[in-house]
């Protein structure tokens, strides 16, 4: 969808509604030339993941599992390294520094 900024500005509200409901982008042009572009923001809040996954069958038994799932991805990428990688830098440092 192309609109002015003029448009724009007299009717935001009709404008923002078609990206926010209707998932359009917007070319905002100002004496012909686009100098902006809206679009809806990316992601999905948790009530609206949990709307559209029930929507297409996903149940409290698929949730569970997500959720574990998820959750063993976020230890992985979230981890420490652990006391003995900790204990090999510190003495490379104290060698190094000889």
């Amino acid at each position: 969808m192309v609109v002015s900024a003029t448009e724009l500005a007299n009717d935001s509200k009709a404008v923002l509604d078609r990206v926010a409901q209707g998932g359009e982008t917007v070319e905002v042009q100002r004496h012909g030339k686009t100098v902006a572009q809206i679009q809806r923001k990316a992601g999905a809040s948790r009530g609206e993941l949990l709307r559209l996954l029930r929507g297409r069958g996903f149940s409290e038994t698929d949730s569970r599992e997500l959720k574990r799932a998820m959750d063993a991805a976020s230890e992985v990428f979230t981890e420490r390294p652990d006391d003995e990688v900790v204990r090999c830098w510190h003495r490379r440092d104290r060698i190094g520094a000889r």
